[in-house]
This record gives structure tokens, sequence and C-alpha cells, in this order.
């Protein structure tokens, strides 16, 4: 399954690891459903490393999972999905965000930096850019 994300500087296809990581790509479809990423900032750009988005404050520490509006606060985060174990291999790798406590919300990064481990959950990656690519 694959999401086409729609920036100001074109447009991103992110295939989706359903299997593997079942919660993060139901919440990050469902997010993308109600519309939630909507206008969020990208908020944090570290060189040669990743860009994060997925704060609709545009602070780094906001955003919450589709279960939090199912289910309410108690909901707010979900927990990391840890198996099976998946590696980020290549730039375009997208993960969920760890809000410090194994747990995700909305937060989601793009890492473009080749073979290194961080911990996140990883539950997708960047198919096709139609416009200037990550790097």
């Amino acid at each position: 399954m694959a999401v086409l994300l729609e920036t100001t500087l074109g447009d991103i296809v992110v295939d989706l690891y359903t299997e593997e990581r079942p919660k993060a790509c139901l919440n990050f479809l469902k997010l993308c459903k109600i519309k939630y990423y909507n206008y969020c900032l990208i908020h944090n750009v570290q060189r040669d490393f990743i860009v994060q988005t997925g704060d609709p404050t545009g602070s780094g520490r906001g955003g919450e999972s589709v279960f939090c509006k199912l289910y309410g606060d108690q909901a707010r985060f979900f927990d990391a999905e840890k198996v099976p174990r998946i590696k980020h291999k290549k730039k375009g790798t997208v993960s969920m965000v760890n809000n410090g406590n194994e747990q995700h919300g909305s937060q989601v990064l793009i890492l473009y930096i080749y073979n290194i481990y961080i911990h996140v959950s990883l539950f997708y990656e960047v198919n096709t850019c139609t416009s200037s690519d990550i790097d």
C-alpha cells in the first residue's frame, strides 16, 4: 500500500509496511484521512540526517495518535512495534518519532543518510519524489 503526500515542494509517494507495522500504518493512514497533517510544518531539519514533521503546533513537542480521537487522552500515544526488527538502510526511510517512552503519536521523520541505527519504529519508506529529491 502507498500514500501520496502533497507538499509545497512537490509530491512524495510513500510505501507502507502494513504487515510489519500494522498499528503505525493504521495510525498514519487515519491521520492522513482526517487531514491531520495538513499545514504541518517541517519543524526539525538536521543536515545529512533527518527531516521531521507531524506536529500541528510546529514546536516538535505536540501531536497525538488517531487513537486519542477514538479513546480519549489515555490513548494519545501507542506502544512502539518492535518485531520484526527493521533497520534504516537507505535514504527515504520514514519512521514514527519516539516520545522517549517507547511510544508514538503523530510525528514522523524522513531519513536522509545511509546505514544508521536510530531507535524509532520504521513503518514505511519513500518510493518516489516528483520534485526535488531529499538530497
